[in-house]
């Protein structure tokens, strides 16, 4: 598992890759890394797969749904209407290999102080300007499921540059353990 974390390192150019058991465990777990909390606002998108949004309500946290643009991705103009104070999260999914608006959603995101989650389970391998989807904002998450396009027959990825996230994300999803690997 330390292997393939490395070989998820170097490939996608993240300094630190966490395996988990699914992209749903990896959402929840990034989130709680995130600080999200019970009656925060997680925002998302409308065309996705329901794993997304029992991550954010199994840790107490409220979806919003915001529509999609001609991409099928999350429209960065619907997303700044469902802004509220509450808001404490972003989470676009890459859908179907083609990238959201992410420069876009990061403006809105960065102006509000809200931090992003990259739902890239439906997207391993896509790159926007030539770097992998999920490194692009706080914390990424990709998913090895049976359907996915590589599969390790379940599980999941966290991939992040942040070595809070990744610390927290390390300890969060092992009981509380801490482990030896080199986070610097």
């Amino acid at each position: 598992v330390r292997e393939f974390e490395s070989a998820c390192e170097k490939y996608f150019g993240v300094k630190k890759a966490l395996a988990v058991t699914s992209g749903t465990a990896g959402i929840k777990i990034a989130l709680r890394a995130l600080n999200i909390k019970r009656g925060d606002e997680v925002i998302t998108q409308s065309f996705n797969f329901i794993a997304t949004i029992e991550a954010i309500l199994d840790i107490g946290a409220k979806p919003i749904i915001v529509n999609v643009n001609e991409t099928l991705n999350m429209s960065p103009d619907e997303l700044s209407k469902k802004i509220t104070k509450k808001t404490k999260a972003v989470i676009p999914v890459h859908m179907l290999v083609y990238p959201n608006k992410i420069n876009e959603i990061k403006k809105i995101c960065k102006k509000k102080k809200i931090k992003i989650l990259e739902d890239n389970c439906e997207t391993l391998g896509g790159k926007y300007k030539n770097k992998y989807l999920g490194n692009y904002s706080d914390v990424g998450v990709i998913s090895f499921d049976f359907g996915k396009t590589i599969t390790t027959g379940e599980g999941g990825m966290i991939v992040t540059n942040n070595k809070k996230i990744y610390q927290y994300c390390n300890q969060y999803h092992d009981h509380g353990h801490k482990f030896k690997k080199n986070i610097a």
